[in-house]
C-alpha cells in the first residue's frame, strides 16, 4: 500500500496504490492532511489499487463532507471492483468514475456516467 499528496496549484491529487483497508489506516494520511491543510477541491487517484473496503469509502464521503459545496472531491479509478463498491454504496453520482487524473482535472467523468446523468436529465 502506498498513497501520496501531489500539491502545487489548485487542486490537489492524492495518488494510491495497493489494497486499501482499515488492517493498515496509512493509505489516509495523504488525504487527511490534505483536508487539514484546507484543501477543497481534490483528485483521488485509486488507478493503481486493487481493493477497496467500506473505510475508504467512508473515508472519500468524509472527504466530500468536508469539501462542502465550495469544493469537489473526484476519485479515478478503472477497476471492476473498485467501481462496484461505488456503485453499491449508492455513490455513483457522488463520485462519477474518472478514468484518468487528466479527466478528473477537467471534469470529465467517463461516456457511461456522463449518458447516464443527460439521461435522467441532469448536467454531469
Amino acid at each position: 500500500m502506498e498513497a501520496s499528496a501531489v500539491r502545487g496549484d489548485d487542486p490537489v491529487v492524492v495518488a494510491m496504490a495497493g489494497e486499501l483497508d482499515s488492517s493498515d489506516p496509512t493509505w489516509a494520511e495523504p488525504l487527511d492532511d490534505a483536508l487539514a491543510a484546507g484543501e477543497l477541491r481534490l483528485v483521488v487517484d485509486l488507478l493503481d489499487v486493487s481493493f477497496i473496503d467500506s473505510s475508504v469509502v467512508q473515508a472519500l464521503v468524509s472527504a466530500h463532507r468536508t469539501v462542502g459545496q465550495d469544493g469537489w472531491v473526484r476519485v479515478v479509478y478503472t477497476h471492476h471492483l473498485i467501481k462496484r463498491v461505488i456503485e453499491i454504496c449508492g455513490l455513483s453520482e457522488i463520485f462519477p468514475q474518472y478514468t484518468t487524473v487528466d479527466a478528473a482535472l477537467r471534469s470529465s467523468p467517463s461516456r457511461l456516467t456522463t449518458a447516464r446523468a443527460m439521461h435522467q436529465g441532469e448536467r454531469p
